[in-house]
Order: structure tokens, then sequence, then C-alpha cells
């Protein structure tokens, strides 16, 4: 099935492990995973994520810096869901062919998934996103109840590889919305959730977010804009 699906993509994977075949772009290593229902074992699914190299293995335990990206399912439906995808197809029998579904969705929807993520900068645009990103009839996956936890996983991104432009964005992001209530707890502020992730992202990374973990306070002092 890995083979079938690297000939309908047009491009070598520079590893396969099992239903794993992993892309590498510079910094970049996008994943595309092939997966099994877990009650329905004749049905299976495929998707995509990308994440930076250089803070995989010590951000593992949080998913890494990165995002997933979404493919319309065989129905049609092009709506981000908060739940990862159905696995929406039957598994060929033997080494049969794909069926005609397949081999569409695949070819139509895997390059852009694959090439989705532009560079590392980008990612952290994207991390940023107020919502998903559409590109080429696909998405990020960038619900809004995970924004604290991606623009602290931004700010690291941006100080591991020194942009201080994406650094600039984050924190101008921050100010705008740091008063801002989270989740269904209007006590609990933006900034706070922000401070609670970068605690944790601080210590599995090695990066310094001290500044960011201040931020839960009554009186924050708001990062300065490099």
């Amino acid at each position: 099935m890995a083979d079938q699906f690297v000939e309908l993509l047009g491009t070598a994977p520079a590893s396969s492990d099992g239903g794993e075949l992993m892309f590498v772009r510079g910094s970049l290593c996008t994943t595309l995973s092939i997966w099994k229902d877990r009650y329905d074992r004749s049905a299976f699914g495929w998707m995509v994520h990308t994440d930076y190299t250089g803070l995989r293995d010590r951000m593992d335990g949080f998913g890494g810096v990165g995002i997933r990206i979404d493919h319309p399912s065989p129905t049609g439906d092009a709506g981000p869901s908060h739940i990862p995808p159905a696995a929406c197809y039957l598994w060929p029998a033997g080494s049969a062919l794909f069926s005609s579904e397949v081999t569409a969705d695949v070819t139509r929807y895997g390059p852009p998934s694959l090439h989705f993520v532009r560079d590392s900068h980008d990612l952290g645009l994207l991390l940023l996103a107020d919502t998903h990103v559409r590109r080429n009839g696909v998405w990020s996956f960038t619900p809004v109840n995970s924004e604290p936890a991606r623009l602290a996983k931004a700010m690291i991104l941006a100080r591991q590889r020194g942009d201080q432009q994406l650094e600039r964005a984050a924190v101008t992001k921050l100010r705008n919305r740091g008063e801002e209530p989270v989740a269904r707890r209007p006590d609990y502020l933006f900034r706070q959730a922000v401070a609670d992730w970068s605690r944790q992202y601080a210590k599995a990374s090695g990066i310094d977010l001290g500044d960011l973990a201040k931020l839960k306070g009554r009186c924050p002092q708001y990062p300065e804009i490099p």
C-alpha cells in the first residue's frame, strides 16, 4: 500500500516505516500516515503532519512543533473538524490496486498536503493563524481552542531560528489577545494560557520563554517587540 501511495504522489520519501512515509525539505519533515480503523479493520484512512525537525525530539511529548494538514473526505465534506477524520476507504484485498476513489483523492490532495508548509517561517505563521488556513483544496488544522499553545510553539520556533519577524508577529498577537478569556472559563485569560504552555515548553525544549511564563500574574509585563 505504501508503494502505491508513493507512485500516486510522484515523490519518493526520505524514509518509510510501515504505514508512515517521511518527506524532508530543509528543516521540515512531513509525515504521511496510513492507518486502519481501530473498530473496522477493513477500512483505512490517511493524514499528513509537518513539523520542524530542530525541535522534534525535545518537543515530542507535545506533538512536536508542527501542524496537521487535512483534506476533504470522499463524501465531499471539506469542513475542518476537531475530531481526526474517520477511516473512509475499503482496505484493498491482497495486492489489489486502489479503487478509483482512493487513487483520485491521493492524487488530488496528496501533493498539496506534502507541500502545504513552505518553510519554517511559514510554519510559524500557520501556528499563529486565528483559524484554519486553506490552500489548494486542503487546510491546516488550527482550531481556536489551540491558539495559546500554538502561539507558545511559534515563539519557541522563532527563538530557535532567530526569526525576529515571526517573534514580532507572535508578540503582537499576544498583546492584542492577551486579556481575552479562553475556553469556557471567563476567569482564564489568553495570556495565562500562553504562560502555562510556555513553562512546559521551555522545560522540554531548553529555550528561554521566561518572559511569557510571567504573563500568569495579575499585572503582566508583556514581552518587548524585538
